[in-house]
């Protein structure tokens, strides 16, 4: 078993962590290696992807982690959270992920969702949802910026939200949304918020954007069936949401012009920034199946990892990550300390981008080695390395995908327009 002083090796980077801190992350980690790892394939769904296996093991694990208080571990005591230390949220998604990071990523939605409630201050809208997330029941949010269009466009700063198709319209006390969404995480699934990405008019801009509170269940919000995909197969519910004349009242927006904007951006920066983790987790599951793997095969009576040129590979492996994470833990701090901008502002928009595209260039190429040194087996679907590959290529393509972010990292040094 991971000891304290393992996790804190582990983990070197991040200030202000007790010994009790630990432990909590200590009993996430324990949860992952005795209730997630043997259940990795079943959350895919099994060799041919069974949605009724998969959704049975998604509901049983998420209700392991509620009732541990992983939903409510970072909330105000006074909502009915455990006011945990902030500090560990990171450690925590990464063992996760290191056990399922679309598991992780059902759980780290919710946080994310909930993120501009806060900054908008909103305590009238975000109190009720977070007093549900805080119960004993499994809960799940949608975050619904994507469109037919791509979602590199909405979330392209030099585009200005232009490019927004899902117009809502203001009449009298209501907004009447019309549009149509593709890929949210939470698709027919949220039970909190469909937090949707869209415009009151697309002339104008960043002042044109709103963000805007829907419940689950108003007339004319529709969905399609879930889309088929190489990884997340239902971990991360995506489909299609249609807005058909949705009403909602006036003060469901968040802020109002120009501040939704600035607030979508802080998100997009934040959200770049916390992807980091899950590829971190899914690269170093995928190191530690070739670290134990090596040990036991063997090239001419050695064992494979005892050999030079195989120890140089998984070597890198270990630098990767470790770069990955002290990179990743760099960010979050220059981010935490605010004397840098926010995070959608350029500079802090580009390090969180960088950030991201490094750790996801990391988890692809991680389990991709992998299967270099254990040949068929790191191919065989039982082994989980293939599972992490599909997993994770969807980190690295979400939130604009690595093109995006290469663009975004540069304005950080001199600015552009299309």
């Amino acid at each position: 078993m991971v000891t304290i002083a393992d996790l804190r090796k582990k983990y070197l980077g991040v200030p202000g962590c007790t010994d009790e801190d630990l432990e909590i992350v200590q009993a996430i980690r324990d949860f992952v290696d005795r209730k997630i790892m043997p259940r990795r394939r079943d959350l895919d769904g099994g060799w041919h992807h069974d949605e009724k296996l998969a959704m049975d093991t998604i509901h049983e694990l998420h209700q392991g982690l509620v009732d541990l208080g992983l939903q409510r571990m970072f909330l105000p005591v006074e909502v009915g959270g455990l006011g945990a230390n902030r500090a560990i949220g990171g450690m925590i998604t990464e063992e996760l992920s290191r056990g399922d990071c679309g598991l992780a990523l059902h759980l780290g939605i919710i946080s994310w969702t909930m993120m501009p409630f806060a900054l908008a201050g909103r305590i009238d809208l975000l109190e009720p949802l977070l007093r549900k997330v805080c119960d004993d029941q499994p809960h799940a949010s949608c975050m619904v910026i994507t469109e037919p269009s791509g979602g590199a466009n909405v979330e392209d700063p030099t585009q200005h939200c232009r490019t927004i198709a899902t117009i809502a319209r203001l009449e009298g006390d209501e907004w009447v949304i019309n549009g149509r969404k593709m890929w949210p995480t939470g698709t027919g699934q949220s039970d909190l918020t469909y937090l949707t990405v869209c415009s009151t008019d697309p002339e104008k801009g960043d002042e044109g954007l709103a963000l805007i509170h829907v419940p689950p269940g108003p007339p004319g919000l529709s969905f399609s069936k879930p889309m088929e995909k190489m990884g997340m197969c239902w971990t991360d519910w995506n489909g299609e949401i249609f807005y058909d004349d949705v009403r909602v009242p006036k003060e469901d927006r968040m802020a109002g012009p120009g501040k939704d904007a600035e607030i979508f951006h802080d998100i997009m920066g934040a959200g770049r920034l916390g992807s980091c983790l899950f590829a971190i987790g899914a690269a170093q599951a995928c190191f530690e199946i070739a670290l134990d793997w090596t040990k036991d095969r063997e090239i001419a009576g050695r064992p494979v990892r005892d050999r030079s040129l195989h120890a140089s590979i998984l070597g890198e492996m270990a630098q990767r990550i470790e770069c990955s994470r002290a990179y990743y833990q760099k960010i979050s701090e220059m981010q935490g300390s605010g004397q840098f901008g926010r995070p959608g502002e350029p500079f802090m928009l580009s390090k969180c981008s960088a950030a991201q595209n490094y750790a996801c260039d990391t988890a692809v190429w991680v389990p991709n080695k992998a299967m270099e040194l254990m040949g068929a087996y790191g191919y065989s679907y039982d082994l989980n390395v293939e599972k992490y590959l599909r997993d994770v290529k969807i980190v690295q393509l979400w939130l604009g995908g690595p093109q995006r972010r290469w663009l975004d990292s540069a304005l950080g040094y001199y600015s552009f327009e299309w």
